[in-house]
């Protein structure tokens, strides 16, 4: 009898797989249509599994507050007690139906998401219009929470990450810009019930929104439901025309900003200004980011963790918002490593600008970025979050798709033109929250 040779199909795991280019997967198209009091409602049916994904997107958010924290505070309390549901009872009845309700707020919009089984979409949706659209902030439960969120809080800004963070917001962007307001204890303190009722009143009203829905499901039934649960409101018409963030201009210090903290260890945050991610070089500057600090294989995290041992991890990013950004670097150093660790994020960014990249490297930092992108699209759920960034944005699928090409196609030469264009050195903000030593 002849016996059958196993090992030639046991893998040989001392040898890493061989890299194969990614392939290119583009976004599902969407349909768009109204209910019959112009309600706009998109569609996007997407995955295998009988979950869907429901929101209501207000074009509100961090950038329309009048006082800090007012935006996402007014979003967490949502939940907290309706007109027909105490906080208690609507958990429990979402949990009956293995549903979730996740009020969340952006800077330019604040969403209101349900997450279900299909077949349970008849039985949870009035529960969402509960949570959007009548919440009644009870006192205890506002009470509760500031008392909570408080205790956190305090504990939070001693810590030397939070202060930093808070610094260079304040000195980048300024107190008072929509990007760079702070939310911390003093802020919480004067925040009161009528403030985030004012807020509501203010944005989170019929005619301020509109729905998205993505998952599996009917179209011609989910409308009907959609029509049933929303479609008999009295739109307003829109009392903001624009976002207060189009307008704003940065402060932009430059220059040393010691905070002294004791302690063993130092946090660091260095940046200039940055693009929006609606500038055409934007996605460019991220396969350049990601190569200088944006990922755990990058130059930053070889030299400075690696290599010197001042960290435990160090990152840079372009922060892209929808009318600015910001360039940061940002890591925790033992104090002794603060000058050293400083000197050699500036070395690096000057060896991306004036070397510029290998091929081998290039394409490991290609072959990240098309797979990062291509897992954030494999569940209804972080397609939905696709959907609202489009529609908020006013970005076509093909305009995010074209990312996609950019991280396939860019040169070594585009990355050191662009990072001797877009990174300056020798002109940052660098905030030190330690003790220099």
């Amino acid at each position: 009898m002849d016996i059958p040779n196993l090992n030639k199909d046991i893998l040989d795991r001392s040898m890493p797989p061989q890299a194969m280019p990614m392939k290119k997967i583009t976004l599902p198209p969407y349909s768009q249509t109204r209910l019959s009091n112009g309600i706009q409602v998109y569609f996007l049916p997407f995955g295998n599994v009988e979950v869907t994904d429901v929101q209501v997107v207000f074009r509100a958010g961090k950038a329309f507050q009048q006082k800090s924290g007012q935006a996402g505070f007014t979003t967490r309390n949502m939940s907290e007690g309706t007109k027909s549901y105490q906080s208690l009872e609507l958990s429990q009845i979402l949990d009956n139906f293995g549903a979730w309700i996740s009020p969340s707020s952006g800077s330019e919009n604040i969403s209101v998401s349900l997450s279900t089984l299909t077949h349970h979409i008849e039985n949870t949706l009035p529960l969402l219009h509960e949570v959007a659209l009548m919440p009644e902030f009870p006192v205890s439960e506002f009470d509760k929470m500031k008392q909570r969120t408080l205790e956190k809080m305090h504990v939070n800004e001693q810590k030397t990450n939070n202060i930093a963070g808070r610094r260079f917001s304040d000195l980048f962007y300024g107190a008072t810009h929509p990007y760079g307001s702070y939310f911390g204890v003093a802020e919480l303190e004067t925040l009161e019930r009528d403030d985030l009722v004012d807020y509501y009143r203010k944005y989170l009203y019929p005619g301020n929104f509109s729905l998205m829905v993505v998952g599996r499901f009917d179209e011609n039934k989910m409308l009907s439901m959609l029509e049933a649960t929303f479609g008999h409101l009295d739109l307003k018409a829109a009392n903001v025309e624009k976002s207060p963030a189009i307008d704003a201009k940065p402060v932009l210090h430059t220059g040393r900003e010691y905070v002294e903290k004791e302690g063993m260890q130092a946090t660091l945050r260095l940046g200039h200004k940055g693009l929006s991610f609606r500038h055409p070089d934007y996605y460019q500057m991220v396969v350049v980011n990601t190569i200088l600090g944006g990922y755990f294989g990058s130059r930053l995290m070889k030299n400075i963790r690696e290599e010197k041992g001042y960290t435990y991890g160090i990152y840079s990013s372009f922060a892209g918002q929808k009318h600015d950004g910001h360039f940061v670097v940002q890591g925790d150093v033992g104090n002794q490593y603060i000058e050293a660790t400083i000197t050699e994020v500036k070395k690096e960014m000057n060896k991306l600008m004036e070397d510029g990249v290998e091929e081998d490297e290039l394409q490991l930092v290609k072959n990240y970025l098309l797979g990062k992108a291509i897992s954030q699209r494999e569940t209804p759920f972080q397609m939905a979050g696709v959907l609202r960034f489009a529609v908020e944005n006013e970005l076509s699928f093909e305009e995010i798709d074209q990312k996609l090409e950019i991280y396939q196609n860019i040169t070594a030469e585009e990355v050191r033109a662009l990072a001797q264009k877009y990174l300056h050195p020798d002109d940052m903000l660098e905030v030190v929250v330690g003790k220099l030593e």
